[in-house]
């Protein structure tokens, strides 16, 4: 089983923990100090007790943020996302890797991971393996969040396992053409915050830049070397029409973003506009809520990471979707 800091209560009762509501604050106890929850601290203790501290809990929603996660578990309702039911998957995009449908993540027993352990929920996030042994997709992107610490998965997980039980019943992923990759067992190789780029470099895994930004090669996963050179096809017919492709954001000065400066990187980050006023597309544009709510420290660092890539020649299509008119 993947660690996830000290070891959670196997029994624990998702059930007694005091329920999240999204969009309401996690804040610590009257009295406490103040917590900042872009910083985990160096505390000890987180996984090991059966009710998550409000600390915990704060440090699992920042990070539930900059990794995007509610935002893919979460279904469309008529009038956009369905929060009042967050992390009750049942989301469905059809790719041309196939038709994805999001698990529900919430701790609703008979249709969710209500009855999954927290080392089992870690190695489902981290390993992309299920309790029966069995390996979920890479549209799952279990292997950039191989990267996240002990510390910071027991947040995560402690987050979810406090979400609002979901009675939802999610048809399962068969048939896809996403890769079922192996990955190692984590390394829990530290965050180095003391470091902009270091720390960037964790946050950019974690916000799935590789994930979107790669090129794709003709026998799986990318080379190493072309994470985020671009090319990957990402149409999205529920979302728009025409092709969509991800840009190469390595600094090469024809095909990339060379001519972009690391503030505009940020201030692309935080708003989702480009340097030119152009709004980014979807997927990444569904993020806008989830990373707004990131430190301005953190975001600089990504960029920071970003701007100083090796630069790759890989001139990707120019896209033509046009984006959907919002639901009414």
């Amino acid at each position: 089983m993947a660690a996830c800091g000290p070891r959670r209560d196997q029994d624990h009762d998702p059930d007694k923990v005091e329920r999240i509501h999204v969009g309401s604050a996690v804040k610590p106890a009257t009295g406490a100090a103040a917590f900042d929850p872009s910083d985990p601290g160096a505390g000890q203790g987180w996984g090991s007790d059966p009710a998550a501290s409000a600390h915990e809990l704060a440090r699992g929603a920042y990070l539930v943020h900059a990794a995007g996660c509610l935002v893919c578990h979460t279904a469309m309702g008529p009038s956009g996302p369905d929060l009042a039911n967050a992390g009750g998957g049942g989301l469905e995009m059809p790719e041309v890797l196939g038709t994805w449908r999001s698990p529900n993540i919430t701790p609703d027993k008979a249709t969710g991971i209500g009855n999954w352990t927290a080392d089992q929920i870690a190695r489902a996030i981290r390993e992309g393996t299920r309790p029966d042994g069995t390996q979920l997709y890479s549209i799952m992107p279990y292997a950039l969040y191989n990267r996240m610490t002990d510390r910071d998965v027991a947040a995560v997980v402690a987050f979810i396992r406090a979400l609002k039980p979901v009675n939802r019943v999610v048809a399962p992923n068969k048939n896809l053409k996403f890769p079922q990759l192996a990955v190692e067992t984590p390394a829990n190789a530290p965050d180095v915050r003391s470091d902009t780029l270091k720390h960037g470099e964790y946050l950019a895994a974690l916000m799935l830049c590789a994930h979107c930004h790669q090129t794709p090669s003709k026998d799986g996963p990318p080379a190493a070397d072309h994470m985020f050179s671009g090319g990957l096809d990402m149409t999205i017919a529920t979302l728009g029409t025409g092709k969509l492709y991800a840009p190469n954001i390595t600094p090469d000065a024809e095909t990339g973003l060379g001519a972009w400066t690391e503030a505009q990187l940020f201030t692309t980050l935080k708003t989702m506009v480009r340097p030119d006023h152009r709004i980014i597309m979807p997927p990444m544009l569904m993020l806008q809520a989830d990373w707004s709510q990131l430190t301005d420290s953190d975001l600089h660092a990504v960029a920071t990471y970003i701007h100083q890539l090796p630069a790759i020649k890989n001139k990707v299509p120019a896209a033509t979707f046009k984006l959907a008119a919002p639901p009414h």
